[in-house]
């Protein structure tokens, strides 16, 4: 499955997950507004640079603007780099270029190869990131949310990474990485008592909504860890039980009642085994609202604060009254007669 899937890395952070997927073999394509951060990714094949950009500065409109400037030459570029079934869209919701400009490159892509399926993988900011941060990945998910309201943009998985309580982000891209890997490998096993196929992963990954993986080894694996992998993972965690497929690859016996129970009840289930990990995929997830709100909540906050900072009154200099006669002091008084004057005044030592 793995010459199924390519990626489009978009903004710093985009590139920073692209490179490890680069580095496995994957196709990859860059998208940036800032040369500076393009230099970066030595060795990387696809690399575009926005024309006009000198970088976004955590500004989704400026690099909205240079997109729609550039999305012609854009368009084609991606055109003719990715022929592959399903194309992520790899971006930060919380920068300029990656938040700014991804929903409408997962529209374009999903005009351009209308065969594929569009999919995203998406950053959240941690709660100490600044509140310019914290707005941008609120209005990114917002258009992704009305994106997949819209059923002329038809859009599958989503992940969503949570920065939050994880100080370690370059760890936190490699531990997705690894996860995704195991997804894809799952197809990979076989054993009499169940498999699941090619299809049945292909299905999953292309169902609408957030997705989430989790991995245990084999000789951790068990239904209450299995449950809490997913609450205390690396994805933000997800407030009701809505589900629509669930794959799960078993190295040990898995009690899918309590699982269910707990995670919800999928419209179709995948089971298989094999010896190594267990492997779970959830899919067709809602987007994680109780985490948004909590990022609207915090930016309500910050903004009142910051505002009652730049609304305090601030002391005028002028105000003070100091004797600065004693500057004049020996001071000798000249008249200016002319232009040639002025400029020896300046010209003396």
């Amino acid at each position: 499955m793995k010459k199924d899937i390519a990626f489009l890395a978009v903004g710093q952070a985009g590139g920073n997950i692209g490179k490890l997927f680069e580095s496995l073999d994957f196709n990859v394509m860059y998208v940036n507004t800032s040369m500076e951060d393009l230099r970066t990714l030595t060795d990387a094949k696809h690399v575009y640079h926005i024309a006009g950009g000198e970088g976004a500065a955590r500004d989704r409109e400026r690099a909205k603007d240079l997109l729609l400037a550039d999305s012609q030459d854009l368009q084609l570029e991606i055109s003719k780099t990715f022929t592959e079934e399903f194309i992520f869209v790899v971006f930060s919701a919380g920068g300029g270029t990656g938040s700014g400009t991804a929903p409408k490159l997962m529209s374009y892509l999903t005009d351009i190869f209308p065969e594929s399926k569009i999919c995203g993988i998406t950053i959240l900011p941690a709660a100490g990131e600044s509140l310019k941060t914290q707005a941008n990945a609120f209005q990114c998910l917002a258009e992704l949310e009305k994106m997949e309201e819209e059923e002329k943009t038809d859009l599958s998985s989503l992940f969503v990474i949570d920065n939050n309580g994880k100080p370690n982000k370059i760890l936190l891209n490699e531990i997705f990485a690894d996860l995704f890997m195991k997804m894809l490998r799952i197809p990979s096993f076989t054993d009499h008592r169940g498999n699941i196929d090619v299809m049945d992963l292909k299905d999953v990954l292309s169902a609408k909504g957030c997705t989430m993986i989790s991995a245990l080894p084999a000789e951790q694996s068990s239904t209450p860890k299995l449950i809490d992998s997913f609450k205390n993972g690396i994805f933000a965690r997800q407030d009701d039980r809505m589900v629509k497929y669930i794959a799960l690859s078993m190295a040990s016996e898995i009690n899918t009642d309590a699982f269910i129970k707990v995670i919800g009840k999928p419209f179709d289930m995948f089971q298989g085994y094999n010896r190594d990990s267990t492997v779970c995929v959830l899919s067709g997830l809602n987007l994680p609202f109780s985490r948004i709100e909590g990022i609207r909540d915090l930016i309500t906050e910050e903004q009142t604060e910051i505002k009652k900072i730049w609304d305090a009154k601030k002391p005028a200099l002028l105000q003070n009254s100091v004797d600065l006669s004693f500057m004049q002091k020996n001071r000798k008084t000249r008249t200016i007669k002319g232009p040639d004057d002025v400029i020896s005044l300046f010209s003396r030592g």
